[in-house]
């Protein structure tokens, strides 16, 4: 009979363990959901903010050299740095939970 209650502390313990890993993967999951819906806000608008600075530069200044303007390459550097802040939000999104063992 003491065995059966070793055997069922033994089992209530690791799935105590299993349960709380999931608990804050999930945790960690929504969170980095988050950054990654705001990092892509953020990637949307810098594109947004690139297309106006071309319009204006193009077509209302008419300026011909307009690849080398500030505005243009501000935009193009935030559109760079947001872009793999986003491709490394999405890469630790992934590997959460990876070390769970498979279900039966």
């Amino acid at each position: 009979m003491a065995n059966i209650w070793d055997d069922l502390v033994k089992w209530l313990d690791d799935a105590s363990k299993v349960v709380g890993k999931e608990a804050g993967d999930l945790t960690q999951k929504g969170s980095l959901k988050l950054e990654i819906f705001d990092l892509n806000r953020k990637l949307r608008d810098a594109f947004t903010q690139f297309g106006s600075e071309v319009y204006e530069a193009v077509y209302v200044k008419k300026t011909s050299d307009w690849q080398n303007t500030k505005k243009i390459k501000g935009a193009v550097r935030k559109i760079n740095t947001t872009a793999r802040k986003l491709q490394k939000k999405k890469s630790e999104y992934k590997k959460i939970g990876k070390g769970l063992p498979k279900k039966k």
